[in-house]
Order: C-alpha cells, then sequence, then structure tokens
C-alpha cells in the first residue's frame, strides 16, 4: 500500500480554497499511484476556527465541503479532519473528527482529549469521544487518531484492535523548544506499530504551523519526513515500515525560528489580503532585525521604512540605518522629530509645571514616533510592523501608544539574546544586509544623553536567563536563584514581570515560537496581587 502525507497551507474559513487544495492534491496522489491520502486536522476548515464553530452557517459550510470532497474524490480513499455532529442528546453539539472516505462511504474516529488550555480551547467547542474502531482499506487495519489522542490512553484502546499502523491528524503550534516528534517516536517504539501524523503547516494570526509530517516504523525511526514550514507531499509505501530507518534529527533553532518567523508574516499578510508594511527604523538591533524580516517575506518593494531621529540620537544610528537601506534597497523617510518634541514639552509645561523632567518626558518621543508611523499607516494602507522583543515586553521597557504599536508582533516572542542570533544567521543567509555595527553596538532607546539599556536593566544574557526560567520553565524565584543567578537581581526582575501585566494585555498579537508566548500562551489575570 502507498499512502500519501498531504502536508498543506489551509485558511480558516475559505471552504472554497480548502476544498480545492484536499482535491487537486488527492487527484495528484492518486496519480502517482498512492492507495490512501492523508490529510491533517480540521483541513476541511482550517485550525482551528474557535467560535466560528458556534455559528450554524460555518457549521453548515463545514458539512457541505465535505459532501463537495466525497462527490469529486470517490474513488480515492482519503483521512481528512473536519467538525462532525453530535448526535447525541448530550455533550457539545459538535467532534473533532478524523473522517476516513472510501467508495462514498464515511467513518470517523473522534478526538478524546480536547486541550483547554496554553494556546487553545477545544473543550470550549467539542465534545470529547469515548469510542474506539478501526477502519478497513482492502484488509489492512488503520487506527486513526487526532491530535494528542496518539500520545495517551485513546492510542492504548486503539492498539488493544491489533491494527497495522496508525495514522494521526493533528494541528501542533511551532515552537522551538517542543518535543513533539519524539513523543511520537516514542508512540511507535511502545506499541510496536508504525506511526504517520500529518500536521498543518502555515499561520493563522499568532499561531505558526511547522509541518514536518513524519512516519515512522515499529522501532520509532523515521522512514518519511516533509519539508518544514512548506507545503509537501510525501508518500511512504507500507514494505517500508520493516526498512531500518534513520535516526530523528533535531532542526537548527535560529534557522527554525527565522522560518518560522517568515512564514507567519507571509501568511498574516496574505491571508488578511495586506500588501505592504512600514516600520520604524530606529539603528538598534530589533528594528533591523524587523526590516530584514520583512524584506525577506514580503518583498524589498513592499517594505517602507522611517527614521524620527531627536536631538539624543547618535549619528551612527542613523547612518547604520541608512547603510541598512541602501544594503536592501527599500524606500524609506527621515522625518526628524525634535521640534515635535520641543513643542509637546512647551504644550505640557503648565500641565507639568514644578516636577523634573523623566520617564514621561523621555516616553513622549516614542509616543510622538508611534503616532507618525500610524499616520503613515493610515495614509498609504502600509500595516505597521511591532520591533520590541521579548525582553523587553517581560519587564515593561516598550511605551504604550509608542513602541507598543502595530498590527504584528513579530519579535515579541524572541529574547534579545536570541535578536543577536537571529541577526546575525540573516547576514550569513541573507546577504550580510545587516551593518556590522548595529549587532556590536551597545544597546540604547536613546531617549536621554549617552544612555544605554544597562543603565537600569542587567546584561540581556542574565535577564534573558532569569526569564527562560521563570517564564517557559515555571520555575520559583527560589529555585532561580538556586540555579546560580544573584538573588537581588532575580527579585528585582520578577517584581519587574509581575507589574507590568496590564502593558501586555495591549501589546499587538505576537507570533508565537516557543512555548510561552505572551497572549495565548501567557494568560495571567490582569488584576491580581501575586
Amino acid at each position: 500500500m502507498k499512502i500519501a502525507l498531504a502536508q498543506l497551507n489551509y485558511h480558516i474559513g475559505n471552504f472554497e480554497s480548502n476544498a480545492e487544495k484536499i482535491i487537486s492534491t488527492a487527484r495528484k496522489a492518486k496519480e502517482n499511484g498512492a492507495d490512501l491520502v492523508v490529510f491533517s486536522e480540521l483541513s476541511v476548515c482550517g485550525y482551528c476556527p474557535c467560535d466560528l464553530l458556534e455559528m450554524a452557517d460555518f457549521v453548515a459550510e463545514c458539512n457541505a465541503t465535505v459532501e463537495k470532497i466525497i462527490a469529486e474524490c470517490a474513488d480515492i480513499p482519503m483521512i481528512i479532519g473536519a467538525p462532525l455532529t453530535n448526535e447525541g442528546n448530550h455533550g457539545k453539539r459538535l467532534y473533532n473528527a478524523a473522517l476516513f472516505i472510501s467508495d462514498g462511504n464515511v467513518k470517523s474516529q473522534c478526538k478524546t482529549l480536547l486541550p483547554n488550555a496554553n494556546v487553545l480551547n477545544e473543550h470550549r467547542y467539542f465534545e470529547a469521544s469515548d469510542k474506539f474502531d478501526l477502519v478497513n482499506l482492502n484488509g489492512v487495519k488503520i487506527a486513526m487518531v487526532v491530535g494528542n489522542d496518539v500520545l495517551d490512553y485513546p492510542m492504548g484502546m486503539l492498539a488493544k484492535l491489533e491494527p497495522d499502523f496508525i495514522v494521526n491528524i493533528s494541528a501542533v503550534p511551532y515552537s522551538h523548544d517542543n518535543f513533539h516528534h519524539q513523543k511520537l517516536s516514542e508512540v511507535a517504539k511502545k506499541y510496536k506499530l508504525p506511526l504517520l501524523n500529518v500536521n498543518q503547516v502555515g499561520a493563522n494570526t499568532n499561531l505558526i504551523y511547522e509541518g514536518r509530517s513524519i512516519a515512522f516504523n515499529e522501532n520509532g525511526k523515521v522512514i518519511a519526513e516533509c519539508k518544514s514550514f512548506e507545503e509537501d507531499l510525501q508518500y511512504v509505501e507500507t514494505k517500508s515500515f520493516k526498512s531500518e530507518g534513520e535516526e530523528l534529527c533535531k532542526n537548527d533553532t535560529t534557522e527554525s525560528i527565522f522560518n518560522a518567523i517568515t512564514l507567519g508574516l507571509r501568511d498574516y499578510f496574505a491571508k488578511m489580503n495586506f500588501k505592504t508594511a512600514v516600520l520604524g527604523l530606529s539603528g538598534g538591533i530589533d528594528s533591523a532585525v524587523v526590516l530584514a524580516l520583512a524584506v525577506n517575506a514580503l518583498g524589498r518593494e513592499n517594505v517602507h521604512s522611517i527614521l524620527m531621529p531627536t536631538c539624543y540620537s547618535s549619528s551612527h544610528s542613523v547612518d547604520d540605518s541608512l547603510e541598512m537601506l541602501n544594503r536592501t534597497k527599500s524606500s524609506y523617510n527621515i522625518i526628524p522629530i525634535e521640534d515635535l518634541r520641543k513643542q509637546f514639552g512647551i504644550a505640557m509645561s503648565e500641565a507639568f509645571e514644578g516636577t523634573k523632567p523623566g520617564l514621561a518626558e523621555e516616553n513622549i518621543q516614542a509616543r510622538l514616533r508611534g503616532s507618525i508611523l500610524m499616520a503613515y499607516s493610515n495614509k498609504f494602507g502600509n500595516i505597521l510592523l511591532n520591533t520590541s522583543n521579548k525582553s523587553e515586553e517581560a519587564v515593561g521597557y516598550s511605551t504604550l501608544y509608542g513602541d507598543m504599536c502595530g498590527s504584528l508582533s513579530l519579535l515579541g516572542d524572541v529574547y534579545k539574546t536570541e535578536v543577536y542570533r537571529l541577526a546575525r544567521y540573516i547576514n550569513e543567509h541573507c546577504g550580510n544586509i545587516i551593518p556590522e555595527n548595529i549587532i556590536t553596538k551597545a544597546p540604547s532607546a536613546e531617549l536621554r544623553p549617552d544612555q544605554k539599556d544597562q543603565d537600569s536593566l542587567p546584561p540581556y544574557d542574565i535577564l534573558d536567563g532569569i526569564l527562560n526560567c521563570y517564564l517557559e520553565n515555571n520555575m520559583t524565584a527560589d529555585e532561580i536563584k538556586a540555579k546560580g543567578f544573584d538573588a537581588e537581581t532575580v527579585d528585582f526582575v520578577l517584581k519587574l514581570v509581575k507589574r507590568v501585566e496590564y502593558k501586555r494585555f495591549q501589546a499587538p498579537p505576537i507570533l508565537r515560537v516557543s512555548s510561552c508566548a505572551f497572549g495565548h500562551s501567557q494568560d495571567v489575570p490582569l488584576v491580581a496581587r501575586y
């Protein structure tokens, strides 16, 4: 038997496009000799539709699309993912189902373990299944599982029925610290069953799906694998189930983050019918990396930068920015805001009378820049890209209605130390477009004379180490201190993180590249004392 792993990029609610992808891919696979074509979780409607599943007309469109696929692919056995109506008298009205379609007949296996935390909440929409059965194709018994059912007791229930192999359809969001493939390999070894996993690829708002669909033999060795971060169609012969296979390899983290953000940005624009982007270019590492990512994903002709110097902006910041713009050959404006900054000070002088200049006056610059960028966005339809990184988001070193403006945050889940690694990767693989001085100079917001980030923050390698322990690994302050971090520094950093949730609450959507991105993954009560 020849099985096709169909890894496609779906658009939530775009039923015509999704159906066309499924039908054309199934026909192509059939022409190439496939006996079974496997698509990913909720492939009919795109994953995850969230509250669209509460709309009767949306579910009706799902059902109609399934019927269309059945009619047009009557001679092509396939497994697709779709919402399935719960015909029972209790529970949610839908199941999250894998549908086995053959000769116009449909058999389903519905998801049992519904995620209700972290980035997804399927329990809100779907009923959990408690029925387990195999499907039969030409005498071959197949266990179908959906999502993380493959990692837990539903797989055990199906294994007792003695299938010939496992097909898992999934939509697992990308994170660079995810060990999902290793877990799948262990499942194959545990049950001594070949396992085929087809994952969604593409991005929907903040969630990015790597794809990298994969097939393991009964020893957990890799016998086929789709590409990462792009559509792909790979084939597996059941005779290869007995082949030696290869060891599972781990992708380079910086490379995968680069590819994930590129896909996330590209899909955000394509699926929203956006074309052009604008960003503020400061001469610092963050905006330089965002410019490089945008040019790579959207094309230099679709990216515009604005430089907004004040008297505190160093000459090298402007020069470095101009050098990068020359290297990327992308368009820009220079809009000095020194006069605006002074006028703002004059306008506020009576209200601020009797106080000393400080953070409020410094942040006026950031808010002026945000207003100018939004004005340009409104005027020309360019979508504003946010340039804040995760380290800044965590400790509140970004300005509401200033550098926190934007429709999409590219680096909001990338620590500052990772931003530097991204810059090096970009220069190695995208034509050395970031000037060396941008990478090597001390980071600064340049809101006052000779300002440096390290005036008020620990060095970024220390800061990011503490943040990683706290956010990704859920470690307590005492546990972090036990790893060798200075106690006073740990207390200072965690105090900052806890007190600025109100700012993160107002941040733009952040492209998720870790297991703990702010937003969906990190859901903290806004008004809390802990």
